[in-house]
């Protein structure tokens, strides 16, 4: 669910021309696919500079296989690295979060149901059923009861696109104790959030 970058950046002033071969290195890098990227980043990171790395396959609706629930290990202040694959047909994301998911659920749903109640014919317009989804995605990131880390200043919040898309991403949680990952996209076959139908894990940092 993470926002669009804002537009409203003032402009810099224009590199000299030496400093323009950068940008455009920086550009092409960033175009590069995920995969490409892991290949020319990750090699380099050697097995004595502490970090976690994890594959995640995403298919509609879960993590890895049917009914399993990942867990990632790591300690305070260990970078931990994510790929996200997306075997699925609808777009999943990963998004971490501090509170118990029982807790976090209930908000995501009222959330939804709220969201609905203001959008008659959301079942079957697939217009309405767009507006629908847009205000439950306002009130998903704004809430600050749903706990979401790095909120609001620097989300954990990535997005996997449908049909074999890949999410290289990466961050370090300083605070020992139990997260957990989950993906609050709905699925409007049923119109139920996907950590409702079991798509979540669990992050465990020890000291």
């Amino acid at each position: 669910m993470e926002a669009e970058p804002s537009s409203s950046t003032a402009a810099g002033a224009a590199p000299k021309k030496g400093a323009l071969w950068i940008v455009i290195a920086i550009v092409v890098a960033v175009a590069i696919t995920a995969a490409v990227m892991d290949l020319a980043i990750f090699p380099a990171l050697q097995p004595s500079q502490n970090y976690v790395r994890v594959h995640i396959m995403t298919f509609d609706v879960g993590y890895d296989r049917a009914n399993f629930n990942p867990e990632i290990d790591a300690k305070a202040g260990q970078l931990i690295i994510i790929e996200m694959n997306n075997s699925g047909t609808m777009d999943h994301e990963f998004l971490l979060f501090d509170k118990d998911r029982a807790t976090i659920l209930a908000s995501a749903k009222y959330a939804l149901a709220l969201a609905e109640s203001h959008h008659t014919g959301y079942l079957t317009n697939e217009s309405i059923g767009n507006d629908t989804v847009d205000e439950y995605t306002e009130y998903h990131d704004s809430w600050m009861n749903l706990s979401r880390v790095g909120c609001p200043d620097s989300c954990i919040d990535h997005d996997v696109a449908a049909d074999g898309g890949i999410t290289l991403f990466w961050f370090v949680i300083n605070t020992p104790g139990n997260y957990f990952f989950a993906c609050h996209q709905v699925d409007r076959t049923d119109w139920k959030i996907h950590q409702d139908k079991n798509m979540w894990g669990t992050v465990v940092i020890s000291a």
